[in-house]
């Protein structure tokens, strides 16, 4: 046998148990005052791009306003009029907002913020996505110091996480913007965990990927699966693997437990409600259609080559008008931008293409990079239809281009290893390295030239590429004069790099009609608007003791379907992803009615002059065009108009039934089958209540009974009745398995009535009904039922 020297085994055993290696040089003054005037570099590059946010000058625009300013604002309503926030009944027609991942109730930022204030301004609430970004940045920050980068390639992966990417492109999407903040705090934590052995290190790890799954989105679902990926490639990558598999062992079971002990009861709400809703899981086709065309990575190298900044129409990415019968996808521009800036960039390419990036555990951030970017583009690779069959929870979820919040994320960590190598080990840049940076770069402005010319956008095209090769020059630049000197003078290199991101950043991510609008544009968003269709709306709209007027409004703009949750009036329609279902068959409502074209009626709702609306009491249609022009059934006798404003048609349905009845007589009637048809045995609905079957004596008495509402809040609702013989009160508002009643302190049950409203049987004489929303008794009790522990 051949027996081999020491040095020989020494070197053969680096390279088949790789291990990790600090650098052999630290910079001059690499301590803490280093780290905190880097950190102070930071704040003041942060401040420096989101300012305009900050000051007012911008606001976050469509999502971020449309839907999360709106949940906000109820959620500091509803905490300082004491009320709770679990339930909302101003938007279709009530919603459990304790079980909707959106609603930002378990948001720790948010709920502070509407702690502090009844009024959060739309300033407050950007402040808030921008602090957390600047949040996430610090942990790259942190973990960048415990793997002894320089501080100006640790300072290059922090901006480039808080502004890179979709961090930026898609801000208004607050809910996976507050997903992807804390992972780079569970990734630093998680690996000291690991590396250390320590207990508390992992219980910190579990504690900030649990903040990361409180909304349970895509962004977190592909941010747990990256950390459980870095756990893997830990114990597969150096030497004794079951050694670091126990030592790992206490402190992986010490942040299991801190997590679930955190997430578990949110997320079984959020799963009972999915199982509940119109979108329990997406077809593979359905979800495909989120996917990112291949063209969309020429972004990564010319911020604006398609458009993405400036009028909707002159944009001309896949997909536009300009790609007509070759692209489908329903993705909007912003969505379909990868740009994260020219030195991160760099940065990136330098990693992966050193023999350094594969020989350490850290390999799996570049390999995670590759398979998020791969899943992004969806149905243009093979890797998300085998993921969609392969891997649970996969089917869950609409949008693969959500990954791109990831593909920023962790090209701002490969962009810190990768400027790290380039200014500690330059010299062993070879001429691969440059050529394989410089032919991407030609690559990359070949194909948007000729993307360009093929769809006649050259004279668009052409300016952009001009500014992104001026960027090139700039950072090529900045890169060679500050090198050189970074090692000793480290404050000074992180600097210039800050400043060169200020630049890149401050110029290709400025405000645009995607990420930053005038806050004029939501004036109706304001608590003391003066906007003339909510003036004219809450003059009419009745609340007393047996009615409760409701609203639909429709086609009045992005921004105008969750305004109930602002202004306190109970709107049919709304602005989420998430709906009951049951509500969703019956009235049709869709996720968005920002146009009249996106209005939809439904068999049991075919009209607005019909049995259904009446029963849902509402009285008041907003909309932006003649009535007719939404229902056609209105064309011969509308209803009368009572209001015309600056935006909007006001109708009013005079046959709008009250909120609360007693009718004399209950029929068992299928409530899926009246969804599903629309037909009535009747429509004497002062008379009969239509209920789902019930083993409780049914009454039928002539004589009925009076209902009055003597405390209405979000979560508490209570009646007083009289029916001397009997009957039933119907409550004409949305029902749900998490709702209670009880007769005089003693439990009844809630039956769903006439489709998707809620009945309690009375027995004669006169009662105090008392409706409760207990969402924790609601789960336990579905819990149990799908056990067969208490029957159905």
């Amino acid at each position: 046998m051949l027996q081999k020297s020491p040095e020989t085994a020494k070197d053969l055993a680096e390279i088949l148990l790789p291990r990790i290696t600090y650098p052999p040089v630290v910079p001059r003054g690499d301590d803490l005052r280093t780290w905190l005037s880097v950190s102070g570099l930071l704040v003041l590059v942060w401040a420096g791009l989101a300012w305009p946010w900050l000051s007012g000058q911008v606001t976050i625009p469509w999502d971020a306003k449309a839907h999360f300013h709106a949940q906000v604002v109820f959620l500091a309503q509803s905490l300082h009029r004491g009320d709770s926030p679990f339930w909302a009944p101003f938007v279709f027609g009530g919603h459990p907002q304790i079980a909707d991942p959106q609603s930002l109730i378990f948001s720790p930022p948010h709920f502070i913020l509407a702690m502090l204030t009844p009024d959060p301004t739309m300033q407050m609430v950007d402040a808030v996505t921008f602090l957390g970004l600047l949040f996430g940045a610090f942990g790259v920050l942190g973990f960048g110091r415990d793997r002894r980068w320089h501080p100006a390639a640790a300072l290059v992966a922090a901006i480039a996480f808080a502004y890179g990417g979709a961090a930026s492109w898609r801000i208004q999407h607050t809910g996976q913007i507050f997903s992807l903040i804390y992972f780079p705090w569970a990734l630093w934590m998680l690996e000291r965990a690991l590396r250390l052995g320590s207990a508390r290190y992992g219980a910190l790890a579990g504690f900030f990927a649990a903040l990361t799954a409180l909304d349970p989105d895509q962004v977190a679902f592909l941010t747990l699966l990256a950390l459980a990926g870095y756990v893997v490639a830990y114990w597969m990558t150096g030497r004794a693997f079951v050694e670091r598999f126990r030592a790992t062992l206490v402190p992986l079971v010490v942040g299991t437990i801190v997590g679930a002990a955190i997430i578990a009861l949110p997320t079984m709400m959020v799963l009972g409600f999915a199982a509940e809703s119109n979108r329990p899981h997406f077809s593979i086709a359905d979800a495909e259609m989120g996917s990112l065309h291949p063209s969309s990575l020429l972004t990564l190298l010319v911020a604006n080559l398609f458009g993405t900044i400036g009028p909707a129409e002159n944009f001309w990415g896949a997909p536009s008008a300009h790609w007509p019968y070759i692209v489908s996808l329903v993705i909007a521009r912003n969505m379909a931008n990868f740009y994260m800036g020219v030195l991160p960039l760099a940065g990136i390419v330098l990693w992966l293409t050193s023999r350094r990036a594969y020989g350490h555990r850290f390999m799996v951030l570049g390999i995670m990079f590759v398979v998020m970017t791969l899943y992004a583009l969806g149905q243009y690779t093979p890797l998300f239809g085998v993921l969609y069959h392969a891997l649970p929870g996969v089917s869950l979820f609409r949008r693969p281009a959500d990954s791109l919040f990831l593909v920023g994320a962790l090209g701002a960590f490969l962009a810190g290893f990768g400027i790290d190598h380039m200014i500690r080990r330059g010299e062993e840049i070879g001429r691969k390295a440059i050529v394989i940076l410089g032919g991407l770069a030609a690559f990359g402005f070949a194909a948007s030239t000729g993307m360009a010319i093929w769809l006649g956008k050259l004279p668009q095209a052409l300016p952009e590429m001009l500014i992104a090769l001026a960027f090139i020059a700039l950072t090529v630049t900045v890169v060679l004069l500050v090198r050189p000197l970074a090692m000793r003078r480290p404050i000074l290199a992180a600097s210039a790099f800050a400043v060169l991101l200020l630049a890149d950043f401050g110029w290709n991510m400025r405000p645009n009609d995607s990420t930053g609008l005038p806050p004029a544009e939501y004036d109706a968003m304001r608590l003391d608007t003066e906007n003339e269709t909510i003036m004219e709306l809450k003059k009419r709209i009745v609340e007393d003791g047996t009615r409760r007027d409701r609203v639909e409004i429709a086609g009045l703009g992005f921004h105008w379907p969750n305004l109930g949750l602002v202004h306190g009036f109970e709107n049919t329609l709304g602005y989420n992803p998430l709906r009951l279902k049951h509500y969703a068959a019956a009235t049709g409502a869709g996720d968005q009615v920002a146009g009249i074209d996106q209005h939809k009626f439904a068999p049991l709702f075919p009209s607005y002059r019909s049995p259904f609306a009446n029963l849902m009491g509402l009285r008041f249609i907003a909309i932006g065009a003649p009535i007719a022009e939404v229902d056609p059934r209105m064309r011969a006798n509308p209803l009368p108009l009572v209001a015309r404003t600056n935006e909007a048609y006001i109708y009013e349905n005079p046959d709008a039934l009250p909120r609360v009845m007693v009718v004399n007589e209950a029929q068992i009637v299928d409530q899926a089958r009246l969804l599903q048809f629309g037909e009535w045995p009747g429509t004497d609905f002062r008379r009969v209540a239509y209920i789902e079957r019930t083993s409780l004596p049914l009454p039928r008495t002539r004589l009925g009974g009076t209902a009055r509402i003597t405390r209405y809040t979000n979560t508490e609702i209570v009646v007083e009745t009289d029916a001397q013989r009997g009957g039933v009160l119907l409550l004409n508002d949305i029902w749900h398995p998490w709702w209670f009643a009880e007769i005089d302190g003693k439990s009844t049950p809630v039956l769903r009535a006439n489709g998707i409203f809620r009945a309690v049987i009375l027995p004669a004489g006169v009662q105090t009904v008392t409706f409760r929303f207990e969402p924790l008794r609601g789960l336990l009790r579905g819990l149990l039922t799908s056990t067969r522990f208490i029957p159905g």
